[in-house]
């Protein structure tokens, strides 16, 4: 009786150690993309979700909602920043530069607007995305999920070093981590999505996705998700032109 106990504590022991070594990110890229770092969870790195929830006005324009990479400048990414924002100790912590550990990032990624890194936004929002690059070449996008899942995308080729804008979608309630390569790393950008969980809404649906179920509203809503151009509809109800369910 006592070696069956010893022996049943050191399996303990040795599979707790095991789970403790498990990595909660995917780092198996597609597509022919460079193999990133584990990122580090935003809580190991003591991330507060940040109070001043970005704005869900940001959206692409009808032109930015069909491409994956757009040309813009340095005084375009810093306009976007609340008056007072660059002073403020808060947002210092917003903008902290989180690098890949034991390597470089010789561009940059900043959420919403330069020079912020870490921020916050509701469920469905849109925020803009900027990248400062140093180099030319192949753009490879990187966005980590709660569930720890990677999404890899191409999102295009850069001729000369500069700043492009992209668009990010929440899609899912928790952290997101994102990052990007060209002929180099960037640094990592948190997001934290609020909102109820429990569902995933596949960022490559196909064929029609259904999105999250919005909660309960007293008036139409409908919700276009961007990468189908679907419309999605809150609840049934009623117009003149006849009756309307989610589809």
């Amino acid at each position: 009786m006592k070696w069956t106990m010893i022996i049943i504590a050191l399996m303990m022991v040795l599979c707790s150690n095991a789970f403790g070594q498990m990595d909660p990110y995917s780092t198996t890229a597609t597509g022919g993309a460079p193999t990133p770092s584990t990122p580090s969870s935003a809580e190991s790195l003591g991330l507060q979700v940040p109070t001043d929830v970005t704005a869900s006005q940001q959206a692409p324009s009808a032109q930015e909602s069909t491409q994956t990479l757009m040309s813009t400048s340095q005084d375009a990414a810093y306009a976007f920043a609340p008056k007072g924002s660059r002073g403020s100790a808060t947002n210092q912590v917003y903008n902290k530069m989180i690098v890949p550990t034991g390597s470089s990032a010789p561009n940059s990624l900043y959420i919403s607007y330069a020079p912020r890194t870490v921020a916050s936004c509701n469920l469905y929002a849109n925020l803009a995305l900027w990248m400062q690059t140093s180099g030319t070449g192949n753009i490879w996008f990187y966005e980590w999920y709660p569930s720890g899942m990677l999404d890899t995308n191409y999102a295009g080729f850069v001729n000369y070093p500069g700043w492009y804008k992209r668009w990010f979608f929440a899609d899912k309630p928790g952290w997101h981590i994102l990052q990007y390569y060209c002929s180099g790393w960037s640094n990592y950008a948190y997001i934290y999505v609020s909102g109820p969980g429990g569902y995933w809404v596949n960022p490559n649906p196909s064929p029609d996705p259904m999105p999250y179920p919005y909660p309960y509203w007293d008036s139409p809503i409908t919700y276009t998700y961007p990468p189908t151009g679907h419309t999605y509809y809150s609840y049934q109800w009623t117009t003149s032109t006849g009756n309307h369910r989610g589809e």
